[in-house]
């Protein structure tokens, strides 16, 4: 098993690949997650904007949508460049747990075979 030690670039390219297409989903995610909020921020304000009748609570409704969508936005940010940059520690002990918990898994099935 090769060394997953955070910083350490000597993985093999097998679990370098699984690794770049763990980062690869996650960031998609992401970014499906951050759209999706940014388009239920939109319609709450816009519905919300269409009963109240008053400027001020329409401006502060919008300032509020968009102040917490930029938070959520950017800790999603924050989170995925955090994940780029430690890749080999964050997937690497998921890689790692997944083909134990896999051989674990081939083992029992062995061992009910020969049952």
């Amino acid at each position: 098993m090769p060394c997953l030690v955070r910083g350490r670039e000597d993985v093999d390219p097998t679990t370098q690949q699984r690794i770049d297409t763990m980062l690869k989903r996650d960031v998609a995610v992401g970014v499906v997650f951050a759209g999706a909020m940014w388009l239920t921020l939109l319609f709450v304000f816009f519905v919300t904007a269409r009963v109240v009748d008053d400027t001020m609570v329409i401006l502060v409704l919008g300032a509020s949508a968009v102040v917490l969508g930029l938070f959520n936005t950017l800790s999603l940010l924050s989170l995925i460049s955090r994940y780029r940059d430690e890749r080999q520690h964050v997937y690497g002990e998921d890689i790692a747990h997944l083909d134990s918990n896999r051989a674990a898994q081939q083992r029992r099935s062995k061992g009910a075979d020969l049952r």
